[in-house]
This record gives structure tokens, C-alpha cells and sequence, in this order.
């Protein structure tokens, strides 16, 4: 009898250790998933190769962020499919906070719309906007076409003759430049690049006549005198360029720019959701960042975690209306 209460004991013993540990592992895990979040470095996935627009602009924010989050704010290019490959790992990555990424608008919603993309508009949670970079076209200095009225006149008595580079088939210049040429009633032949910087290469070794780009990707080479800026994508005048038109008032309405912004897996939690948002705002709005970003030519525009979801949702609204209209 002796014996048997003996066993009983240390049984019961067991379980209530086995008990404790679990208890304790279910709690560690949980203040892993938020209370002391972020521990380690966090992976932050660009779409896109070194020196591009995107990539500039997570680069002049990772310092900053860094010393808010208290953490290795790490950089990583995932070049691929205009797009595609880059934004297909950040949706599919483990929903932590660990892994984020930059997300180009229209572009991320524009692939799911043209092809079979392994990811949705749905796959992400936003957090926050960083940029919204407007759109510009763009020749050589020394091309024939002064002005946008050149540009368009010789485009509609020489049908498919002026090559236009872009950063991607079906990506946000792609647009852009079609839906230009849809309002002018032009034909222009489209010449899709990996990314932003291929595709100004192209323009600047004269290997394509045009492009359509943003801004923040070609203000310094046209103060330098090597582009010209024939008309921008925007309401008003850029402050920058006062001197070039907008299509608006060249009885064009056309508004076109790209939104940068930083979103995380689908089934990240909220309150590492707001941890991030919280503490990147702080970084976007400190006077180091800004000061940084001005030099960079780079136009930040803040949105909260709501805004930039409504701000996906107008665009993927517009890219089902207007891309039926394009030659994409």
C-alpha cells in the first residue's frame, strides 16, 4: 500500500512539473509574439534590384529604423517577374513581424489583375506608407521632341515608332505610359526592364526613346542636364520643375504615381502590426529621416495602417476599370 501511494505521488508529481512547462512555454510564446517584440533583426524585402527607386528609399529609411525598433532593420533585394518574386515571399512569409517588405502601388495590385500570381492583394496587412513618388515622362536632353505637343504629334503620324522603357510588364510606368497613350489616342511600342534603374539605363545609353518614371528616380539627372522632363503625372505643377506642364492641363486627366509602402504577412498579429506602424512613423517623421529623404529626392507621404488599406483598394478599383482600356 506503502508502495502504490508512493507511485501515485510521483505521477502526479510529474504531471504538475509537465504542467508548468507547458504553461510557461505557452506564456514565453506569447511575449515573444508581442511583448518583447522585436528581439532579433527584421527582414524588410524589396521586389527589386539594388539602386532603384524602392530600394533608395528603404535604404535611407533602415538607419532610422533601426534605432527605433532597437533592432537590424535588414535590406533584402528579391528581383524578379516585375514584381512578382519579391512580393510572392513577403506574402508567404511566417506572419511574425520578422518579415516585411516595401510593396509598389499600383503594381502589387496590378500583377494579380493580369496573371497568375501566387499572391493577392489580400496576403498582406498594411502598416504604413512611406512614399508616394508622382510620375513624370521623360526623354534624352538632346532628343528631337522639346516639348509634350512634339512628343505627341510625331507619335500619332509615326504609329508604334516611339519605344518607351518601363519597369515591368503590367507594372506601375507600363500604366502609366498606356493609359497616356490610350488618352492621346497614340500608339506606343512598351519595352518592359527588371526594374527601375534597367529601365533608365536603357533611356540614358539611348537604347529606347522615352520612359515614364517617378520623379524622386530622375531629379537629379535632369538638373544635371542629361533628361528632360516633358510633362508630369500630377494636379499641379511639381515644386521642384515649375517650368514642365502637368497632363492635366494639357487636356489630359491623368493622375499616376507610385506609393511605397511597408506591409507584413497576412496573420500578423495586431499588436506587433502596431508596434511597427508606431515605431517606423517615428522614424519617417524624425528630422534625421526628413532631412535624409529631401536629399535623396524622395516625397514622403505618410499613411496609418487604415488609410494605406483604403488607399489599396481605391487602386486596385481604378486598375479593373482602366486596364480593360490599355495595351498592357
Amino acid at each position: 500500500m506503502k508502495k502504490l501511494l508512493m507511485i501515485l505521488l510521483s505521477g502526479m508529481l510529474v504531471f504538475s512539473m509537465i504542467g508548468c512547462a507547458d504553461k510557461s512555454k505557452d506564456t514565453s510564446s506569447k511575449e515573444s509574439s508581442s511583448g518583447n517584440f522585436p528581439n532579433k533583426p527584421i527582414e524588410v524585402i524589396v521586389a527589386y534590384k539594388a539602386g532603384g527607386g524602392t530600394d533608395r528609399g528603404a535604404r535611407v529609411l533602415a538607419p532610422i529604423a533601426e534605432e527605433k525598433l532597437g533592432q537590424p532593420f535588414v535590406i533584402i533585394n528579391k528581383p524578379g517577374a516585375d514584381g512578382e518574386l519579391g512580393f510572392t515571399e513577403l506574402a508567404q512569409a511566417k506572419p511574425d513581424g520578422y518579415t516585411i517588405g516595401f510593396i509598389n502601388l499600383p503594381t502589387f495590385v496590378s500583377l494579380p489583375l493580369q496573371r497568375n500570381t501566387k499572391y493577392t492583394k489580400d496576403d498582406v496587412v498594411p502598416i504604413i506608407n512611406h512614399v508616394y513618388d508622382p510620375g513624370v515622362l521623360v526623354v534624352k536632353a538632346d532628343s528631337q521632341w522639346k516639348t509634350l505637343e512634339d512628343f505627341i504629334t510625331y507619335a500619332k503620324e509615326n504609329p508604334e515608332k516611339i519605344t518607351v522603357s518601363n519597369n515591368g510588364t503590367g507594372a506601375s510606368n507600363h500604366i502609366g505610359a498606356a493609359h497616356l497613350a490610350y488618352e492621346a489616342g497614340i500608339k506606343l511600342t512598351h519595352v518592359p526592364f527588371g526594374g527601375s534603374s534597367d529601365m533608365l539605363a536603357a533611356l540614358r545609353g539611348g537604347h529606347v526613346d522615352a520612359t515614364v518614371a517617378k520623379v524622386s528616380e530622375v531629379a537629379n539627372l535632369v538638373k544635371s542636364g542629361e533628361l528632360r522632363i516633358l510633362a508630369s503625372y500630377t494636379k499641379e505643377r511639381l515644386e521642384d520643375f515649375p517650368e514642365v506642364p502637368t497632363l492635366k492641363e494639357k487636356g489630359y486627366d491623368i493622375l499616376f504615381g507610385s506609393a511605397r509602402a511597408i506591409v507584413a504577412p497576412k496573420g500578423t498579429p495586431d499588436k506587433i502590426v502596431k508596434i511597427l506602424h508606431d515605431k517606423l512613423k517615428e522614424a519617417i517623421e524624425s528630422d534625421e529621416h526628413m532631412k535624409a529623404a529631401k536629399n535623396a529626392d524622395l516625397p514622403i507621404k505618410y499613411m496609418s495602417s487604415q488609410e494605406l488599406k483604403e488607399f489599396m483598394d481605391e487602386q486596385e478599383a481604378y486598375l479593373k476599370d482602366i486596364t480593360t482600356k490599355l495595351d498592357l
